[in-house]
């Protein structure tokens, strides 16, 4: 077993109160703590970004089935996150896909506020018009998801720009 040189063995730091680590290079603006620069994400292939930006739709009308729009933006936003800087058609398709499935959970909590708020009667007005925004959002997501898989931009009219 070797001994360990004077930078490897622990200093006791001025106060006395115990060892203080050896120090580590001075970290330099715009390179990994290992020295290495930082690299841009490679960009994607076309078909990948298509695939991807498919994915981003029908991740949200699954989500949207299985939670009534409570949790559909899960999924999508997961996606976005991952891949929103290898490919604009997935930066933008993720965008369009978050703003509607954030519309759809303010309209959701919006309805359920309106209803406890006027004791329930608030429902008969909310929830049809729930309901209509919901399957809205998943048949424009399944459409969306077509034509991002053709490579096409595409836009939600009904939805609020939160990701501009």
């Amino acid at each position: 077993m070797s001994t360990p040189t004077p930078e490897q063995q622990p200093r006791e730091d001025s106060q006395g109160t115990g060892p203080v680590p050896p120090p580590s290079a001075p970290h330099t603006q715009g390179q990994q703590p290992n020295g290495a620069p930082y690299a841009a994400p490679a960009p994607m292939l076309e078909s990948d970004a298509r695939m991807y930006a498919m994915f981003i739709h029908i991740s949200a009308v699954i989500g949207a089935v299985i939670s009534a729009s409570f949790f559909g933006f899960v999924a999508p936003l997961v996606l976005w996150l991952i891949f929103r800087e290898r490919s604009a058609l997935v930066h933008h398709q993720g965008r369009q896909q978050l703003n509607l499935q954030l519309t759809g959970l303010l309209v959701g909590i919006a309805a359920v506020i309106i209803g406890v708020i006027s004791f329930g009667l608030g429902f008969l007005v909310t929830a049809p018009l729930w309901l209509a925004f919901w399957i809205y959002s998943i048949v424009a997501s399944v459409m969306a998801g077509v034509k991002a898989n053709r490579g096409e931009y595409s836009r939600f009219r009904l939805a609020i720009p939160f990701f501009k």
